[in-house]
């Protein structure tokens, strides 16, 4: 039996193609859920960073992205807190 190695996000693992692919669903309960695991770096570019970092390639007329791996792609930096100082 396989393991998800996404089930610690709540998303489901699967592959099309040969390639792990996330839905736009998926997508949305991560940056609701997991702001960290998702990457806006640009225009349109996004990476998502699950069990390794991933490019994420829009489809025209899909409801899924098809995930290529990035494995020099280092993790986003942690967003800063808000300082208790500033009004």
């Amino acid at each position: 039996m396989n393991a998800n190695p996404w089930e610690r996000w709540g998303i489901i693992f699967s592959l099309r193609d040969g390639y792990p692919v996330l839905t736009e669903t998926s997508l949305w309960h991560l940056l609701a859920n997991h702001p960290e695991t998702v990457e806006r770096v640009g225009d349109g570019e996004l990476y998502v960073h699950l069990d390794k970092p991933y490019r994420a390639e829009s489809l025209s007329d899909r409801a899924f992205r098809m995930l290529v791996p990035a494995p020099g792609r280092p993790p986003p930096a942690p967003a800063k807190p808000a300082s208790a100082s500033q009004p």
